[in-house]
């Protein structure tokens, strides 16, 4: 049987370090038929000539949702995933997604995320709200896309748009399943943390998150780096988990 397609999307700008883990990430996944399709928004280059990894160096766009709706166009897949530059995604996130989509469902998404709390070492497991966790038929991002002109809240339109055509299907398949971790407090200035709107209109939103994210590389070339310290804090998250569970 033929293995779909899987399209990753990254829209990226000055997070070299992030990069190199996210792109580490994906090279680690168990899934074979998968392409990662770049965009850098950084007026400086970045290098990487890695299997399945396309960089565009396209500078210029004014919003995160520009960039992602740019990247959709460039995607082959059949299949469709988030593939945000500042979180972590573990082996099985792709072919977990395949694997679990319902032939009658426009979405997938596991009943549970991690959320990592950097600073406090503070990792828990959350009912899952991350659009970057999702499995999504390519025709259904291309019916409803991504609101251009804005950053934090892009995804917006394809939620409402995936509701109308019947929901996101979901399996809780608690912390064994859990695939994806959205890392906060890392240093890294998050554009969805800034949307309040009476202070903050979406030109200087997007502006101040480029003003905050300028590890650009230097035009050194991405290779992959090694997760091992990632999965083994992983999995004393779930050691403590079920360490918790048992006591109650």
């Amino acid at each position: 049987m033929k293995l779909p397609l899987v399209s990753c999307l990254t829209a990226t700008y000055g997070r070299y370090s992030a990069l190199t883990e996210a792109i580490s990430c994906f090279l680690a996944q168990d899934y074979p038929n998968k392409e990662l399709i770049v965009l850098n928004n950084h007026p400086k280059r970045l290098i990487c000539e890695l299997p399945q990894v396309r960089i565009h160096n396209e500078s210029g766009w004014p919003t995160l949702g520009d960039c992602r709706d740019y990247l959709l166009t460039l995607a082959h897949g059949e299949l469709i995933r988030t593939w945000d530059d500042d979180d972590l995604y573990l082996p099985w996130a792709i072919s977990q997604g395949v694997l679990m989509l319902p032939d009658d469902a426009p979405a997938w998404k596991p009943g549970h995320s991690w959320g990592w709390q950097v600073t406090e070492d503070r990792m828990y497991l959350g009912a899952n709200k991350y659009e970057a966790s999702w499995t999504t038929r390519k025709e259904i991002v291309e019916k409803y896309g991504y609101i251009l002109n804005s950053g934090g809240n892009e995804h917006n339109a394809l939620e409402q748009g995936i509701a109308k055509e019947g929901g996101i299907a979901r399996t809780d398949l608690g912390a064994a399943g859990a695939s994806y971790v959205y890392r906060w407090g890392s240093g890294l200035h998050r554009i969805s943390g800034t949307l309040d709107k009476t202070k903050n209109n979406i030109a200087e939103r997007t502006e101040r998150w480029k003003q905050r994210n300028d590890d650009h590389g230097d035009y050194k070339p991405i290779n992959p780096i090694s997760l091992i310290k990632y999965w083994e804090r992983i999995e004393r998250a779930r050691y403590e988990l079920d360490a918790h569970t048992d006591e109650t």
